[in-house]
Formats: C-alpha cells, structure tokens, sequence
C-alpha cells in the first residue's frame, strides 16, 4: 500500500518541470531533516526539564530527611521548625506534596495538602530501593514525583520519601518551544522551496539555450554547435559538448551520405553514358555480327567496370558506418601469405619477382575480410603499375608493438603533388601510364579509410615519376601470453 501511495506521488510529481521537482524535493528533504532536527532538540530539551526539575525535588527530599526520625525500628516524622511548611500547605500550582512510607510500603504520613484534594495522587512505588521519579498528570496539570530511599545508621532501607510538585511553568516554556520549532520550521521550509526554485531555474538557464540550438539544426544546417561556456565547467557544459559531439557524427554521417550519392552519381553517369551511346548507335540501323560483337564487349567492359566501383562504393559505405561487428584477433602474417599465394600467378604471367619476409604469427585487432581487401588492392596496384620484368617487395614486420607492412615496387611512381591526393576518393593520376590502366580511383582511399578504423596509419613514398612507390602500414599488434 505504501508503495502504490510512494508510486503516486512520483508520477503526479513527474508532470512538472525539473525546477519545480527539485524545489520540491529540496523542501521535503529540508522539511525532514529539521523535523527529525527539531524532535530531538526538543525531547532533549524536554529530558533536560525534567532533570532539572528532579534536582528541585531531591533538593526539597534532602531538607525533609533531617527532619525524618528511624530510631527504635520506627519511621517519623517532625516538621515543626520546618522553614517551608508554607509549601506543604499551599495551593495546587505552588505547592510541594509530600508522603512518607515505611518499608511495607505503608503509608505514615501525607502533608497537609494533600487532604481535600478532589484527585487522589496516584502512587508507583518503586521494586527496588534506588532513587526513581516519573511524571503524571494530576489535577489537569502536568506534575513530576520522586521517590527518595530512606536510610538508617546501618545504611538499611528503611521507607520511603514521596515529593510531587507541579511542573506546569516549565510545560508552558516547553510549549513555547514546541511552537517556535515548527514556525522556525514551516518559515525554513517554505524558504528552502523558493530558494530551490530559483536556484534550480538559474542552474538550469543553460538547458534552455541548449534547447533553443537543438531546436534550430536540421538537416541542412548540421555546422551549427550548441553554445558551451568554457569558464563553466560543469555537468551542463559536458552535456554540450556531448551533444556538439554527436552533431559532428551526425554532420559527417550526412556529408558521407551525400559524397557517395555524388560520387556515384558521377561516376557511375560517364560509363552509363558511353553504353546508351553504343546501344542508340547500333540500333538506328542492322549491324554485322562483328559489329554487334564489339559493341557487346566494350559494354562489357563498362559494366566491369561499374561493378568494380559499386563494390568498393559499398565497401567504403560499411567501413565508415558506425554499425559493424566488433573486430576480432587476427593473424596478419597467415592472411598476408595468403593474399601473396592468391596474386602468385598473375605476377608470374607479368615476370615479376615477389620477394617476401613475413614475421610469423603477428596478430591484430581487425575483420580478416577487411584486411585481405587492404592487401589486396595495395597488391593490385603494384601489379599493374608495374613494367613487366619489375621487382615486388612485401615485408611483415613487428616494431615497437605494432604491425608494419612494407610494400614497394619498381613501378611508375608518382610526384610530390600526386602524393598529396592519393588517397582523394576518384583521384587518378594525369600520368599517361596510369590513364591507360583500368581504375576507379577507390581503391586507395577503402585502404585508408580500414587502416584508420583499426587505429592505424599509412604513407606512401616515391622519388619520383618511373621511380616506384612504397606503402608503409603501422596497425597496433594485440599482446599475446605466451
């Protein structure tokens, strides 16, 4: 029941704004904390009028012993000569109540204003024979009575001394007391609740410009930032910061989309052209066999070559997306050996000489498929750059916790301001040599694009145009125990 009571209130509460909630729940802790505050400052002070007050009726029990006989086994008592008689005899609020029992708990004597009294005086006489007092009500009015132990010259318990006085001056300042705590309280919480608000609304002032930058980015206007207030380092600054974070991601999410719906467009438009040519041309009148021939085989070549670049579109596509499976541990240097195997014929076909050392067992953190695409297309091109006759050289090799791949040849090389966008998506050297290959201008930028994803690096190098070109890799190898 508590519960379902608990889960209603939260959910009625959850319908206002946070600086609402927080003034809320800032009151009701501060309400709490003063109330549990104020309960045990006032039983402490309540606890402290009684001790006080016991004090009193001890003192007024100490003044009547010496007036207490218990010779001969008997218990008397004389108050002639008393100098507060007058107390014995005075009326309900002033007076002190006094009665004397033996040691059967007998009753022997009760002072004078005790008779006539309209409430009998209850009595709890103690079981043991220590001092003891306790509170009551008698009259309509609050009274504390003790119990004082009477000893002979043997130190023998011999009766006891019943004092009872009237505590209500002190009840009345308790009261007092009691009410300026819950003002003192009600004013504090109240307060608190106000403070709450206003501090909670100036906290959170920022949330309300973070919302009204949120609300104007859209789609076309990605490069906006939420303001962040650098002097102000707080969870609010750092709730920027993520969401100026994730509008980066976003912003090159978009702008990935967007280049690959040009590129492709572009590319895709020049041999998608060149085939409605070649199809328009032959179909305006008959054409021999030889001539349908030829044109089927240079449509071929552009649907080559379009398949080609669709397969490294969509390779750069799942590369640069944030969903893809966690890599793996891998062993670099088998798929290496492997990739080498695969090429072997092809370079023996051009009389190339391959030379390979290839360190064993070298592992990294990566997808095998994406890593024979790397070593693939670097590869490739060696291959097909390379003069017939030209030398290969492969090195797998571990250095300062990482995998580093050499790949160098003797091929066309290229210039400084080609080195500059090698890795430019579609960029195709104006070398001759290069026009008259087969190439899409994807596969160097897919390399680049895998070697960053797994936290790697590449360069390339060349001294010149006919002069080779080099490929250095550095991937971070995954430590193994051995």
């Amino acid at each position: 029941m508590k519960s379902k009571i608990v889960a209603g209130i939260t959910t009625y509460f959850d319908r206002f704004s946070i600086s609402k909630r927080l003034a809320f729940w800032y009151g009701l802790s501060l309400f709490i904390m003063l109330s549990l505050f104020g309960y045990f400052l006032y039983e402490s002070f309540h606890q402290s009028i009684h001790h006080n007050y016991d004090r009193h009726l001890r003192f007024e029990a100490e003044q009547l012993l010496s007036y207490i006989h218990t010779s001969n086994d008997s218990l008397s008592i004389d108050l002639t000569g008393y100098s507060r008689n007058a107390a014995l005899e005075s009326g309900i609020e002033y007076g002190t109540y006094v009665r004397l029992y033996n040691e059967e708990d007998s009753l022997i004597y009760e002072s004078p204003n005790l008779l006539g009294v309209k409430q009998p005086l209850d009595t709890e006489i103690p079981d043991t024979h220590v001092e003891y007092s306790f509170s009551s009500q008698w009259q309509d009015l609050p009274a504390r009575t003790l119990f004082y132990p009477i000893m002979n010259e043997n130190n023998e318990f011999c009766g006891w001394l019943e004092v009872t006085g009237f505590e209500w001056t002190l009840h009345e300042e308790l009261s007092r007391f009691r009410q300026y705590l819950l003002v003192l309280i009600a004013i504090s919480v109240v307060f608190s609740i106000m403070g709450g608000y206003w501090l909670s609304r100036r906290a959170l002032s920022p949330v309300a410009s973070i919302n009204e930058a949120a609300k104007s980015i859209t789609a076309t206007d990605l490069d906006k930032r939420i303001p962040v207030n650098y002097q102000v380092k707080d969870e609010l600054t750092d709730l920027a910061e993520t969401f100026n974070i994730m509008l980066n991601r976003l912003q090159k999410g978009f702008e990935r989309e967007k280049r690959f719906t040009s590129d492709a467009a572009h590319e895709l438009m020049t041999p998608l052209s060149s085939m409605r040519s070649d199809a328009e041309i032959m179909l305006r009148k008959p054409r021999s066999k030889q001539d349908y021939q030829e044109t089927i085989e240079r449509m071929l070549t552009e649907v080559r070559k379009m398949s080609e670049m669709v397969h490294l579109l969509l390779q750069l596509s799942r590369v640069e997306s944030v969903h893809r499976p966690k890599p793996d541990i891998v062993n670099i240097s088998r798929i290496t050996e492997a990739v080498v195997i695969k090429h072997q014929e092809k370079m023996e076909a051009r009389n190339l000489d391959i030379k390979t050392q290839i360190d064993s067992d070298l592992q990294v953190r990566a997808h095998e498929a994406y890593l024979e695409e790397v070593l693939n297309n670097l590869l490739q091109n060696a291959i097909k750059y390379t003069p017939q006759g030209g030398e290969i050289k492969l090195e797998l090799q571990q250095s300062s916790g990482k995998a580093v791949i050499h790949l160098s040849d003797t091929g066309i090389g290229f210039d400084e301001e080609t080195r500059k966008h090698l890795f430019e998506r579609f960029f195709r050297s104006n070398e001759s040599n290069v026009q008259e290959q087969s190439g899409s201008g994807l596969g160097l930028p897919l390399v680049k694009a895998i070697v960053e994803l797994y936290n790697g690096r590449i360069r390339a190098y060349s001294e010149g145009v006919g002069k080779g070109s080099t490929f250095v890799i550095e991937l971070p190898l995954v430590e193994t125990n051995t």
